[in-house]
């Protein structure tokens, strides 16, 4: 016999056991957009932000964001940009943009579709095995660099990232793991902003599990990319991570949300008494003038030692030449 809705009497189709809930389509989706402005409103965005940039690649995470974002853009004085940056990784690249492309054609929002090898010649396998770094650290580097220049140049209040809370906890733990305990204070829902050089990240997901998001798309119709990245790792540490939460979370339902909320709890308390010191500094790039670790950012530096000169300052151009373009009166 089939479960009713706990909050109505159509058949439920999830059922969140640390809630204690039994939901059906449109329960479920309201529970995870009730969710995502509650963090949205804890931290006064809602209000507060005219423009946010929304990292989307084509997964079900960052579609089924966009999907919400711009529902509650329909609530709120928000502009939505969805960025999608094509890395060229054969085929799956070139699936991933074009679902981002239509879809946001179909919301209306605002896109900006950018391939590396237009921007640098290469795409990431080439500069990955130029560097001599893997592909994966290499494609964080570019990710990272582009989505905080093109959400600079947008003017944008915020980078929207697809992080799930399966996501946090798998990444925050393997910081821990590492003993790379400075990271730890990043792990958010939200960073603020450095003025001219860093756009705060923003993740709505937060709270939100990984099969909830899945469920949210499935039932919503939000297209997606199936595939998994091709050159992703067979088995990362953040897999098995997950896998062993998965396996508490069935035994403990509850305690992956119990967990994510005082990891909060603690990250703020941390942050609002941190004392910015030497560990924390931060730095302005002196080729390209962004967010860096040091006196010379991982992009310029990867590009000057790879490529023969650091290319922040001319890609700063590109992207500046891009959005202007795109900023008609609808954006």
């Amino acid at each position: 016999m089939p479960y009713r809705c706990s909050r109505c009497d159509k058949q439920a189709i999830a059922n969140i056991k640390y809630a204690r809930l039994r939901l059906c389509r449109e329960h479920l989706t309201t529970y995870i957009e009730k969710k995502v402005e509650s963090i949205l409103r804890k931290y006064k965005v809602l209000e507060t932000t005219r423009r946010i940039v929304l990292a989307v690649s084509g997964g079900k995470d960052s579609m089924a964001m966009t999907w919400v974002l711009w529902r509650l853009s329909q609530r709120y004085p928000i502009k939505l940009l969805v960025t999608n940056i094509d890395l060229g990784i054969d085929g799956y690249s070139r699936r991933s943009s074009e679902i981002v492309r239509k879809y946001s054609q179909e919301l209306g929002i605002d896109y900006i579709i950018v391939k590396l090898e237009d921007l640098l010649a290469y795409n990431i396998k080439s500069l990955s095995r130029l560097a001599r770094r893997s592909t994966c650290s290499m494609c964080g580097v570019v990710k990272r660099y582009l989505l905080n220049l093109i959400a600079l140049e947008s003017k944008a209040d915020y980078v929207a990232l697809g992080h799930n809370l399966d996501d946090i906890l798998a990444y925050s733990l393997k910081s821990f793991l590492s003993g790379d305990y400075i990271s730890l204070v990043k792990f958010t829902p939200i960073t603020k902003s450095i003025d001219g050089i860093a756009v705060g990240r923003l993740r709505p997901f937060y709270k939100v599990y990984e099969k909830e998001a899945l469920l949210l798309a499935l039932t919503n119709k939000v297209p997606f990319i199936v595939d998994e990245c091709p050159l992703r790792p067979e088995s990362s540490i953040e897999f098995h991570i997950k896998s062993f939460l998965n396996s508490i979370e069935e035994e403990k339902p509850g305690i992956k949300i119990q967990w994510i909320n005082n990891l909060e709890k603690s990250l703020r308390d941390i942050q609002r008494n941190l004392d910015v010191g030497e560990n924390l500094r931060v730095y302005k790039c002196s080729y390209c003038g962004l967010l860096s670790k040091s006196n010379i950012c991982s992009f310029c530096n990867t590009t000057k030692r790879v490529l023969g000169r650091p290319l922040g300052a001319e890609l700063r151009e590109t992207i500046k030449r891009i959005i202007m373009v795109k900023n008609s009166p609808s954006i």
